[in-house]
């Protein structure tokens, strides 16, 4: 059954953002970040410059993870390879750097891909429902295809974007306006579902009729409560 806010809002259509909402966030993408530090700060011959690239991007000593709102947890590879060099002059100018990372960060990702499984059944489930889903990530469209082919959840999915489709990043709405269009939805009828601010925020910048968020990526209810209709533990919660 699906929850009551998704059938009370008339919701046809759901977005889902994907790291810290279908994957978990630290499990899966700090190793690749970390790796890629170490690996670009060693080729600049500083090594130690490493740990400074991840405080750039986000990443707290203190607590050993990466800050909510910060570049690692909802950026562009193109602002975190502009903060990288801010750290490291030395490193590669972005038509090199920001493919690299791409790549790089893609293969990491994937060797330690941790999902929030069930998620065949819990998309197969919303489908039957008659509702529609897709994905627009922060991440690349193909890192974003790769990884829904490797969750099982490709199949139900008619709509994936990345920062790199066109559509401009979130915060920024043109994501889900192009869901929307996609789809030939009205803004109420459709949901964002994501677990950073800027998932939040690009859903509300769109005008979806229902705005969620999610507890299993890299941010807490405090900062997710401001923006969200609805806050969940994860993206099961959907199904009631």
């Amino acid at each position: 059954m699906l929850h009551a806010a998704l059938t009370g809002a008339g919701i046809r259509g759901i977005v889902f953002d994907k790291d810290g909402t279908l994957i978990r966030f630290e499990e899966t993408w700090t190793p690749a970040f970390r790796a890629s530090a170490e690996h670009l700060a060693r080729e600049t011959g500083r090594p130690d410059l490493a740990e400074a690239m991840m405080v750039a991007g986000g990443w707290c000593p203190d607590t050993q993870r990466i800050l909510p709102g910060s570049e690692l947890a909802s950026g562009t590879t193109d602002k975190v390879a502009r903060l990288w060099r801010g750290v490291a002059p030395d490193l590669p100018e972005d038509p090199v750097l920001i493919p690299w990372l791409d790549a790089f960060w893609h293969a990491t990702a994937m060797a330690y891909l941790t999902p929030i499984d069930p998620l065949p059944e819990l998309f197969q489930t919303l489908c039957a429902a008659g509702l529609r889903c897709g994905l627009a990530t922060n991440d690349s469209e193909t890192g974003a295809r790769e990884t829904a082919e490797r969750l099982g959840i490709d199949p139900h999915l008619s709509f994936i974007v990345g920062y790199d489709s066109g559509h401009g990043a979130k915060p920024a709405p043109g994501m889900l306006l192009a869901a929307q269009t996609r789809w030939g939805l009205a803004p109420e009828h459709m949901a964002m579902i994501g677990d950073s601010p800027a998932d939040l925020a690009a859903g509300r910048a769109a005008g979806c009729g229902l705005v969620v968020g999610v507890l299993s990526g890299a941010s807490d209810r405090s900062v997710l409560a401001p923006l969200a209709d609805l806050i969940l533990d994860d993206v099961h919660g959907l199904l009631s």
